[in-house]
């Protein structure tokens, strides 16, 4: 047997397992009965228009999560852009400081750093609302954004741009005209990561979400302790398809996976 085949037999189970939460998601989410059933014995969109007509489910979804996702990702990729352009192309002394400062949240959990985030406001007197959320956000969305760029810049020869400038353009548009085309795809692709960690994010909004700004993960779970209902299931199964298309998209972009 080849070594391909081994490899086959050893990472099918291990991806059928991992899969096998999703799909029971999705088959309760599409079925037709109240009792959590899988496999479901008829299919229906019975519990996504119960979604829609809880407000709840629908408020969080529609005023919270997606709209804190959008602006996160946002000024994540702002921010994330800039520093990963000042990491790499600025031959500072503490460049490389500077690149493993905005990858700190990834190195310590998130639990703890909401637990930090909720005393910090606290201590300063800062009342939680949807924007100290969203700035929690962008404090983990941060390094995605820096390490995709970086990725991107690496790849792309800085000639280009000494080019550009020794045609008459300005250090700005050299770097507009000549770089920025090249890395589009990579700033997008750091944005995309950027929203789906603040939509699925759940630890900084247990500390930091009040009544009116409370995001659809926690929405899910404070509904689980107390309802039983595949109403939840199809939530779930919304969160899934989102994320799952945003990762076609960045896979398109830039090719996580190789044929």
């Amino acid at each position: 047997m080849t070594l391909r085949g081994q490899l086959a037999i050893i990472s099918i189970p291990v991806i059928a397992f991992m899969l096998m939460p999703v799909m029971v998601v999705l088959g309760i989410a599409f079925g037709e009965s109240a009792n959590f059933e899988f496999p479901p014995s008829s299919l229906s969109l019975r519990w996504f228009y119960s979604f829609m007509e809880t407000a709840g489910f629908s408020d969080s979804l529609f005023y919270v999560s997606l709209p804190l996702g959008i602006a996160s990702a946002a000024a994540a990729t702002a921010i994330g852009t800039l520093a990963a352009i000042a990491a790499v192309r600025f031959r500072f002394v503490s460049n490389r400081l500077l690149e493993l400062l905005f990858l700190t949240p990834l190195i310590y959990p998130q639990i703890l750093m909401g637990v930090g985030l909720f005393l910090l406001y606290a201590r300063l007197n800062i009342t939680p609302s949807l924007l100290t959320l969203g700035g929690a956000h962008v404090l983990i969305g941060c390094p995605y954004v820096v390490r995709t760029v970086i990725a991107g810049l690496v790849g792309i020869d800085p000639k280009l741009e000494e080019a550009a400038r020794n045609l008459g353009a300005s250090p700005v548009k050299a770097f507009w005209l000549a770089t920025f085309p090249l890395l589009r795809s990579s700033i997008l692709s750091g944005a995309i990561f950027a929203f789906i960690v603040s939509f699925s994010d759940i630890n900084l909004a247990l500390f930091l979400s009040i009544v009116n700004t409370v995001t659809l993960p926690v929405q899910i779970m404070s509904q689980m302790r107390f309802v039983s209902d595949p109403t939840i299931a199809a939530a779930a199964a919304l969160q899934i398809v989102v994320i799952s298309a945003l990762l076609v998209i960045v896979n398109r972009l830039i090719g996580l996976v190789r044929p």
